[in-house]
Order: structure tokens, then sequence, then C-alpha cells
């Protein structure tokens, strides 16, 4: 099978979720996760009365206000976000191809940069996250926005060469 979209190993790190290109313009963490527990919300109502997942994933054209996409929800067992549209956790079938607003083919700066490095450089990079969330300095919105806007990039650059 082909792959049709851009992959990273940094959007979902098995302890950490990235949503930094699922959106655009967030307004703050509250509305974003706001919006993410409604998205989950609708997603549940959806399979609960047997609807399809395809309907569920163009029930709207729009970001919500909160600058997210419709599509982001929250797995409660694993406290992890993601899409179920995308073929990693859709049996290799990727929903979100020709959907409203979804960049398949989109990686950021510092997913680009990631894919470049040794497996040591790898290592430290997810090391220094590691350390930042264990010091409370990032979170699921911190994250994602660090990663969107290339601070975390830039701070682990910084960080690797003073």
């Amino acid at each position: 099978m082909k792959m049709r979209y851009a992959k990273s190993d940094l959007c979902q790190l098995g302890w950490m979720s990235c949503v930094g290109c699922c959106g655009h313009h967030f307004k703050d963490k509250l509305s974003v996760a706001k919006g993410i527990e409604k998205n989950t919300l609708e997603m549940h109502s959806y399979i609960k009365h047997g609807r399809p997942l395809k309907e569920w994933m163009n029930r709207s054209k729009d970001r919500r206000d909160c600058g997210l996409c419709h599509n982001i929800v929250y797995d409660h067992k694993k406290d992890l976000l993601y899409c179920p549209c995308h073929p990693e956790v859709n049996q290799g079938v990727d929903l979100r191809i020709d959907h409203h607003y979804c960049d398949i083919l989109h990686v950021c700066k510092t997913a680009f940069f990631f894919g470049l490095w040794d497996d040591a450089r790898k290592g430290e990079f997810i090391s220094f996250l590691k350390k930042r969330k264990k010091a409370g300095g990032l979170d699921w919105y911190s994250y994602s926005v660090g990663m969107a806007n290339d601070s975390l990039l830039a701070e682990f650059e910084g960080l690797k060469w003073d």
C-alpha cells in the first residue's frame, strides 16, 4: 500500500499527542479542550447510534470556533488525542484524503528536521521533551503549539548549542 501522507514519529509519541497542524489560530487551551470534548462526545454518539465514521467526519466543513478540526478526539483509555480518520488508527485507510481542510502532506519544521537526524540526536530531542513534561512544562496543548510554531525546536537547538 502506497502512503499518501507525510508520516512523522512526533505526532503520536505514545505518551504525548500533537494536534498542532489539526487546526489554525488556536484561541486558548481551555477552548481547544472544550472543542476536543465536544468532538469526542459527538463521535461516541455517532458510534452508539450505528452511524458511519465517514458521516461523522463530514459533519462540518469548518473548524470549531477555537480553531480545531472537528475530528480530533480524546481516547480516555490511552490518555491521548487522535484523529480516527488517520490511517494509523483506521486499519490503513486514510479517510482524510480530500477532506475539507486536512493537509495530509503537511509536516512541521520540527518533524522535518527530526526525520533527518540520526538516532542519537532523535533520542536527545525525545529526552528533552520528556524532561519538559516531567517538570510540568509540557502538556498536549503546549506540545502542539510548540511544534506548530517551531518554539520547541528553537529551544532544543538553543540548549544544544549554548
